[in-house]
């Protein structure tokens, strides 16, 4: 195992994904993964760019800075900062948060943060936080599914279709799963498996159904 393996050890991922959002601005992030500096960008609040995930001719990425996270109008890409690195490094975001705290030297400063963070994942306010992120991702994967299976009502008209479409059956199969293990969160009783089962759903949208948006 090599030393950057051993300090990941130290912390759990939730506990990397926390401490990256404590610690990490979007602008920063912007800058160090994109080369784009925000700072003679206008705007007070917004902050619009041109997208780094597609080409276009009017700027449609708009940065939010205060509560660090981007969304664009043209590709519809949108998320926080590991969200961001993931699309930009092609990775889950689970490892997107790793890269993070490795590139801004955070894992050599994570263990006097490591009790605040574990005392504000207690707190009521972020676990309302939390359950609200759970609402939109199935709300996302509620409605990405309807939206394909539209697609897939527009465009069989013969038999020999449907093995082209042997994959987008597979991708609402497993959209249907990952629903499943939301729409069931209120009886988990062990909180870091219902942490955990967020997780794995978003690394499943960010490796496959981000890419796929971005492809149409």
């Amino acid at each position: 195992m090599d030393h950057k393996a051993q300090k990941y050890k130290k912390l759990t991922p939730m506990e990397v994904i926390q401490l990256v959002k404590d610690s990490i601005g979007i602008e920063a992030v912007l800058k160090y993964y994109a080369g784009i500096s925000l700072e003679n960008v206008k705007g007070r609040k917004t902050k619009l760019i041109s997208c780094i995930f597609h080409q276009e001719r009017t700027p449609s990425l708009a940065i939010t800075p205060s509560k660090n996270v981007f969304h664009c109008f043209g590709c519809h890409a949108k998320g926080d900062i590991i969200t961001l690195v993931s699309l930009v490094k092609n990775v889950s975001q689970a490892r997107a948060a790793y890269i993070l705290a490795e590139d801004f030297e955070l894992l050599q400063k994570a263990a006097p943060k490591l009790q605040t963070i574990k005392a504000i994942a207690e707190d009521k306010e972020l676990v309302q936080a939390f359950k609200q992120k759970e609402k939109e991702m199935a709300e996302f994967l509620f409605n990405y599914k309807n939206q394909l299976k539209c697609i897939i009502k527009k465009i069989t008209k013969q038999p020999g279709d449907l093995d082209r479409l042997e994959g987008v059956y597979d991708l609402i199969s497993k959209i249907d799963m990952y629903l499943e293990l939301i729409w069931e969160a209120n009886n988990i009783t062990n909180p870091q498996v219902r942490v955990n089962n967020y997780i794995v759903a978003n690394e499943f949208i960010g490796e496959k159904i981000y890419p796929a948006i971005k492809r149409n």
